[in-house]
């Protein structure tokens, strides 16, 4: 009886590890699908953020470029407009 009792104990502990086991190799082949997962989504991220960075720039390729093309051209009109105004003055009078 002894015996048999050591056996059931010993079958039973090797049902657990047994059990053990399988929900270690379940719980890690979860955390290689996840890491797979994030992997995916994370170069799936930086193809977005070069698109969008692609995009932005065809939007507004250089805002300090825009606002120095915007001077050069105000100058260009001042520069064209003073001489009128200044000749313009003097012919009216």
């Amino acid at each position: 009886m002894v015996e048999e009792t050591e056996t059931v104990a010993i079958r039973m502990w090797r049902d657990r590890v047994q059990l053990r086991e399988q929900e270690r190799n379940e719980a890690q082949t979860r955390l290689r699908i996840a890491e797979e997962k994030v992997a995916i989504l994370m170069a799936e991220n930086d193809r977005l953020a070069a698109e969008n960075a692609r995009l932005r720039a065809l939007v507004d390729p250089d805002p300090d470029s825009a606002r120095t093309e915007t001077q050069r051209q105000m100058e260009a009109l001042r520069g064209a407009l003073l001489p009128l105004l200044s000749g313009g003055a003097g012919a009216l009078n």
